[in-house]
Order: C-alpha cells, then structure tokens, then sequence
C-alpha cells in the first residue's frame, strides 16, 4: 500500500466547488448553481435540517444544502474560495444513519454533473473539520505550486503539469486554481493632458475605485449605533444601475481640484479590452500558480503522488532537477522560459506527511538509544538489552502484514500505533530474558538455550495473557466501532505488532538468547594492584 497523511474518514458532509467560464455575470452563476441544487435534491432527496430531531422527510439522505455564490468585494472576499462572480461553492451536509458513505455519494454525483453541465468545472472536498486543520486547510491532498515572476510562464508551466496529470489513473478534479483569461478593461491615462486639467492618478484611482466598489477601501469612516454598539463603513458608491456599461465608465468625474472642474475620464485616459488574472496570489512576496488534484475513493495519495511526480519529472521542455532545501523537495525549472528563478514545489498534505515520516524514524531511532540505555542501568549488560530490541522489528513484521491484509495505508496513525507497539513488544521481551537471566543465576550449571527454554515455557501463559487482552481490547477499534475510522489504522498497527511480537519473538528471540548469552564464566585475573588493595583491606580489618 502506500500512504496518506491520515486515513479517509466518512464526515457525512462535503464541499462542492462550482466554477463557470470566467467572466460569466452573477445572474447566470446564479441560476446554473440553482439546476445544480436541483439536481443534488433529486439525487439525494430533499434537505432536512431539523434531522435528527425532527425528521420531516425520512425518505431523504440530506441534512443541509448551502451555496455561496460570488465574492463581496470588502472584507469577506478574505474568507471565500470565489474569486469573482463565475464561482461559488456549495456545502452539503448528509444525515448521519445508514446509507451510502460521503465517497460513493460524490463520486456519483461527479459523473451526473459533469455530464448535465459540461462547461462548469467541479471539484469536491470530502474531508471533515479534522482533515481540514491537519492538511492546513487545502482543498485537495495533491497541491502543485508554480513559483517565479511572470504570470504567463506560470501559467504555461501549470498547464503543462495539470495536462501530466490528467492521465493518472485513481486522478480526480484536476485544476488550476488561478483563471489567467478574467475580461479586464485596461485604463491607459494620458497623464500629460491630466496635468494640463488638474487630473493626477491619486483622482483617477480614487474615482475608478468609487465608481466600481466604494470609497471604503482606500478612505474607510465608521459610524456606530449607539442602541446596539454595532459599527458600519461609511464611504462613497455609485448606484449599480449607474455604472452599466463602458460607456458610462468613461464619463465618471475626475479631478476639479485647484480651481479645475472636474472633466469625464474619458477627457485623460483610453480604455480597451482584454484578458488578465482574476487573481494574482503570492507566497513569500514571489508570484504563484496552484495546480490541485483529487484522489479516488479506491486510490491513495502517495501511489498517485508517486506516478504524478513520474510523469511531470519526464516533462519535455521544462529541465526539472530536483533539489533539497528548508521547505522541502523542489523542482528548480530550467527550461527555455524568459528569465529566471522559477520552481516548482509540492504543497499540502504529503509535503507535511513526507517531513513527519523523516521526523518519526530519527525519533524512533533516539527512543530506541534511550531505551537501550536505560536498559543497560537496569540490566547491568550490554548484551540483554541487545537481544530484547532485536525483537522490535518482529513487531514491525507483524505490522506490515496486518497493514497489506487489511489494505490500510501508512499515515500518522499508523505511526503512532508504531511507537505504541514498540513499548509493548519490548516489555514482553523483557519478561522473557529477565526470567531466563534468574535460571541463570539460581543455576550455573544451566546452559543459556537451556535457561530461555525454560523462561519460554513458564512466561509464554503470561504473555499471551497480556497480547490476548490488548488484541481484545482493540478488536471492536480496528473493525470500525466506538472510534470511527480515524482510530482503524491505529488498532490495527498495535494488534499486528502484538501478534506478531509474541509469535515471533517465542522462536527468535530465545535462539538469539542461546547465541549470544554467555554461559561460562569469566575469569578475571588478579593484578598486583588489585592485591595490594586486597592485602590491605586485610590488615585494616585485622587492626579493627
């Protein structure tokens, strides 16, 4: 299998991003996100919001149905996905009883849309509040970041990754975040002509910006009730049905500052048409291009990470070499592209999953120094602590055939059942040779083979006792009940390194014992110091 930051888990609610060709106007996002809702009542029934408290209609599997369409141009386009009125995105939230799971409900309904609307894009986000805060609040598991100064490049170099990754098998609702081909009206101000009237840019931006949103933007005055405490923006606006067309665009006032009068717009700058980013975003003050991807209900991220690196790596023309930095692994870019400095980075939960897994094996390295070291107190010798953390990787056995018959990917959760099962497997190890080292001791006469042997037999009840109440304890865990699917993973590590662990270790780790223990023995001879001291000691106790 391969591996995910944290396994799939069943949320029963679900975020559909709904994006229509760019420059598409509010009324007609409004009414195709209204045939959407029409479609997902058909399919899924109508919505009951008083459920479970009172079930209006039981037939239905829908809770909530939620669409926010467009973006506010003021302080909530900071807390929405759309970018301009061609977007919006929907919030379904299912009930929570018997019936299909969140997977199979989108990955129905992505068909369905995409067939009765094919020139609005789609892409879904199954994960719950959980996966959200793990996975940074990313939309999708796979992110691509395209990084460096010019957005046509970008653009380029995001197509060419998006189009690689297409063909994946187990790929879903591959995108490029960012549209390059929003319809803009480019003012071009002849500030010549504007200096002859009194016009300066701070008077055309003012304007403009007045004219297409309010004056709160870039002026903000506050006034506040004083019977509720509430505050509200008071700033300048034009009435919508005012500004309607180009035209009437190029006759706003601008200027009339010392002793001017104000003149048309139109009198000191020149309007055309065009194409240009509806978005510009940044990362690092650098310029940035996203490319995200979905992975399906049967796949899992890092096998389908793994074939997209593949393919983007074999990408003509782009010159892709690998590097290690602080942020992780990047792809510097030196293909032929008009100038310089351009990466490409992976993003999200498998930058954070690939990082945690380098952090877990250093930290399990530095346990098992810790422990083998506290052990050596304990113990006395180098050697016994020796055989009972040989007995770790019989654990990891265990895991890794638990983890392939049950089809669960590495993530976090099996990481820390792995550091759970480590604890449990050396203390029944140490069981074993503690018991094996006391023959020893109340028997010379005994063989090492001959002393595990008889420890294997007399501690074999116990620790079974002890594996038997921890697979028990976690059985009803790992088949899904009293944890939710979060916790699978986790059970099912510790009882395959449990079971594992005590099957193994009863046959490995008492012939490591008999190999490795001593059994004569050691003379130690007597130097002249040593019988000095001896001599000494002697004459002390006699004077005594």
């Amino acid at each position: 299998r391969g591996t995910e930051l944290f396994p799939k888990v069943d949320a029963r609610q679900f975020t559909m991003l709904v994006r229509m060709p760019s420059g598409t106007r509010i009324e007609i996002t409004e009414e195709t996100v209204a045939d959407i809702e029409a479609l997902l009542i058909a399919e899924l029934g109508q919505p009951d919001p008083e459920f479970p408290a009172n079930e209006a209609h039981p037939d239905s599997s829908l809770k909530l149905l939620i669409s926010n369409i467009g973006v506010l141009m003021d302080w909530p386009a900071a807390y929405t996905p759309n970018v301009g009125p061609m977007d919006a995105f929907v919030l379904v939230q299912l009930k929570d009883k018997a019936g299909d799971s969140v997977f199979d409900v989108v990955e129905s309904l992505r068909g369905k849309l995409r067939k009765k609307f094919p020139e609005v894009e789609f892409s879904f986000d199954t994960g719950g509040m959980l996966t959200a805060a793990l996975n940074f609040g990313e939309p999708s598991p796979i992110h691509f970041q395209a990084t460096g100064g010019d957005l046509g490049t970008l653009e380029d170099i995001a197509t060419r990754v998006r189009n690689a990754m297409e063909g994946v098998e187990g790929v879903r609702d591959v995108r490029i975040a960012q549209r390059m081909d929003y319809p803009l009206v480019n003012v071009t101000v002849d500030r010549i002509q504007a200096a002859r009237v009194g016009v300066d840019m701070d008077d055309v931006v003012k304007n403009l910006a007045s004219a297409t949103n309010s004056s709160v933007g870039f002026d903000p005055a506050f006034w506040i009730d004083e019977k509720n405490g509430n505050h509200y923006f008071i700033g300048v606006q034009y009435e919508e049905s005012k500004i309607d067309s180009l035209e009437s665009l190029m006759d706003i006032p601008v200027g009339g500052m010392g002793g001017h009068d104000p003149v048309p717009l139109r009198q000191v700058a020149e309007f055309s048409t065009g194409t240009g980013p509806a978005v510009v975003s940044h990362r690092n003050i650098k310029r940035v291009i996203d490319v995200y991807a979905n992975v399906s209900k049967e796949a899992d991220v890092g096998t389908v990470l793994a074939e997209c690196e593949r393919r983007i790596e074999a990408l003509e023309g782009l010159g892709l070499v690998k590097e290690q930095s602080s942020r992780g692994e990047v792809y510097k870019i030196n293909g032929d592209f008009s100038g310089k400095g351009y990466r490409l980075s992976l993003q999200g939960e498998m930058k954070t999953l690939r990082s945690a897994a380098s952090e877990f094996g250093f930290g399990l390295m530095i346990a098992m120094v810790m422990i083998y070291l506290a052990m050596v107190a304990q113990f006395r010798s180098f050697l016994d602590p020796l055989v009972i953390l040989l007995s770790v990787p019989l654990g990891f056995v265990g895991v890794a055939v638990a983890l392939s018959l049950s089809g669960i990917a590495l993530s976090i959760p099996v990481f820390m059942g792995v550091i759970m099962m480590t604890g449990t497997v050396v203390e029944y190890t140490i069981i074993l040779v503690e018991f094996a080292n006391r023959r020893l001791a109340e028997n010379p006469a005994l063989t090492a083979a001959e002393a595990v042997i008889g420890a294997a037999r007399a501690r074999m009840k116990p620790i079974v006792m002890a594996a038997l109440t921890t697979v028990l304890a976690l059985l009803p865990m790992a088949l899904g009940f009293g944890g939710g699917d979060a916790n699978v993973p986790l059970a099912t590590t510790i009882i395959g390194g449990v079971i594992g662990a005590v099957i193994l270790s009863m046959i490995v780790t008492p012939c490591l014992y008999a190999i490795l223990k001593p059994t004569k023995p050691v003379i130690r001879r007597q130097t002249k110091l040593s019988r000095f001291f001896r001599s000494d000691l002697k004459k002390r106790e006699n004077l005594v």
